[in-house]
């Protein structure tokens, strides 16, 4: 008999409110409103360089990218989201294509969590 499992990887998504609070003490609520929503776009666009680059064989020029993703998360405090990216700039520095593609599928589902759980802090809106 052959049994098949049906793995859904779930992990846990830490949002830090602190640097948020910060964003919305120093910025203003439309002014943190205006920064949050930049630096997801900008988090955004470099994913999206990050998967071209690696369609065009040059993994070598990711990690930078991983960095830059992992800055901009930590700053509108997705720490989940900083941590993996940097993971990922790690297997791509190593030239690991497994390690890679395994951190890029958890980068994704983190990404899409933290974006969702982010919106959902009092103070921000849609």
């Amino acid at each position: 008999m052959t049994m098949v499992f049906e793995f859904r990887p779930s992990e846990r998504i830490v949002i830090d409110t602190a640097t948020l609070g910060d964003l919305f003490t120093r910025l203003g609520d439309r002014g943190a409103e205006d920064f949050v929503m930049e630096t997801v776009e900008a988090i955004s666009d470099t994913l999206a360089e990050v998967d071209g680059l690696l369609r065009k064989d040059r993994m070598d020029e990711i990690a930078p990218r991983a960095q830059r993703v992992s800055k901009l998360s930590a700053a509108i405090g997705l720490t989940s989201l900083a941590r993996v990216s940097r993971d990922m700039g790690i297997a791509a520095r190593r030239g690991d294509l497994v390690a890679y593609r395994a951190v890029w599928e958890r980068l994704v589902r983190i990404g899409d969590r933290s974006l969702a759980q982010v919106w959902e802090v009092p103070g921000l809106s849609v």
